[in-house]
């Protein structure tokens, strides 16, 4: 396996921090992988190692205020901003890796991206994949909290506050998985307003446009995911074309890359891309 750390400017000339990993030879395909809120690609490194043994290579990018990329901890300007680092990322994964097809996939609030770029840009990719996408919140977020984020958006975007609903041991079963995360510096918990209110718009957005999505579609969400809805996910594919496929997994949180069951879900995932 290859592991290459890239720096690029993205389109408002901020340093943008990317990874690959790819095969020796024989590469099949590209995954551009889109992160989750307060995480950072790294994370995934794991993740990217069993696709790697399969043929397909994963770049990774970390997100404007995450990781090594340069902003304002968990901040931005606006979604049109997240778009584009996709936009970005496809483009490099075809100046790098010219000629293989491409896979766009996103986790949590990278899926809510992952989604939209789908729905409202004429995606150069071969197939979508989101797990566990934040198109709604497990949890019920109250009138008033949604007008307070509202308020944030407007007048305070760039002020943090702790993210409700969201515990590491929530994340997997796994507890080596919530040690590993605890003791990681470039993971963090927080929110701004802007970033909320945001993602929030764009998961509403996605329930209402699903039906723009013409390409082969595997969505996979955990059935016990305490922090985005698997409800939403199935009512969400419910208005998508037979491209799209749901797989629930059972008793499962919200990481399902860092589940026990990793392996399988890997084998799950190649075994549908192999199958388009």
């Amino acid at each position: 396996m290859i592991h290459t750390e890239y720096e690029w400017l993205s389109d408002e000339k901020k340093l943008i921090f990317a990874q690959s990993w790819v095969p020796e030879d024989n590469l099949r395909g590209m995954i551009s992988l889109i992160h989750g809120l307060g995480e950072h690609s790294g994370r995934y490194a794991r993740w990217a190692e069993l696709f790697v043994q399969a043929g397909y290579g994963m770049l990774a990018v970390d997100l404007p205020g995450h990781g090594c990329t340069e902003g304002r901890i968990a901040y931005v300007k606006n979604y049109q901003i997240l778009l584009n680092q996709v936009d970005l990322t496809l483009r490099k994964s075809e100046d790098l890796f010219p000629g293989v097809p491409r896979i766009l996939y996103g986790h949590s609030m990278g899926g809510n991206i992952a989604i939209n770029y789908a729905i409202s840009r004429d995606a150069p990719i071969k197939a979508l994949i989101a797990s566990s996408p934040w198109l709604r919140l497990t949890f019920r977020v109250s009138p008033v909290e949604l007008a307070l984020g509202k308020i944030m958006n407007i007048l305070l975007p760039w002020v943090r506050f702790k993210r409700k609903g969201t515990k590491t041991e929530h994340l997997s079963h796994d507890p080596d998985h919530w040690a590993d995360l605890r003791s990681d510096p470039l993971v963090h918990g927080m929110v701004t307003g802007r970033y909320f209110y945001i993602i929030y718009q764009q998961g509403e957005y996605a329930m209402r446009h699903v039906y723009k999505i013409n390409k082969p579609f595997l969505l996979m969400h955990g059935s016990d995911d305490k922090i985005t809805s698997p409800r939403a996910s199935a009512d969400f594919v419910a208005n998508t074309s037979d491209r799209t496929q749901l797989k629930i997994w059972d008793g499962l949180y919200h990481e399902l890359h860092n589940e026990f069951e990793y392996r399988d879900i890997a084998k799950y995932v190649i075994d549908w891309l192999e199958s388009l």
